[in-house]
């Protein structure tokens, strides 16, 4: 698929056979796409091969479109929008010290 191919309806139905949420790591999005290849691996399925085989290449192609969307993001490097997109345990710690940073009881 070419970039220009790529639209927010292809990149959404993407998401929604993956499984995505509205904010994924691409850790997560790899994780996700091995698990849905393993449920629906012809070995594993109990399903008819077919139905199987079908359902693998359409996670593919969805993984596909959602990697072609990632590698043409456009990433924001602002200070707060790089906070934002810390993970969870991060962004409590960064929170904390700009708060608390030169204070001696917190710091």
């Amino acid at each position: 698929m070419n970039f220009e191919e790529l639209n927010s309806k292809k990149v959404y139905q993407a998401a929604e056979i993956l499984n995505l949420r509205d904010k994924e790591s691409l850790a997560e999005i790899k994780k996700k796409h091995r698990q849905l290849i393993k449920k629906w691996h012809p070995d594993q399925c109990e399903k008819e091969p077919e139905i199987c085989q079908q359902k693998i290449k359409e996670i593919n192609e969805a993984y596909q479109v959602i990697k072609n969307y990632c590698s043409h993001y456009l990433y924001s490097f602002a200070e707060d929008e790089i906070l934002e997109n810390l993970p969870r345990d991060i962004q409590s710690d960064e929170r904390l010290k700009r708060q608390f940073g030169d204070d001696p009881l917190w710091g």
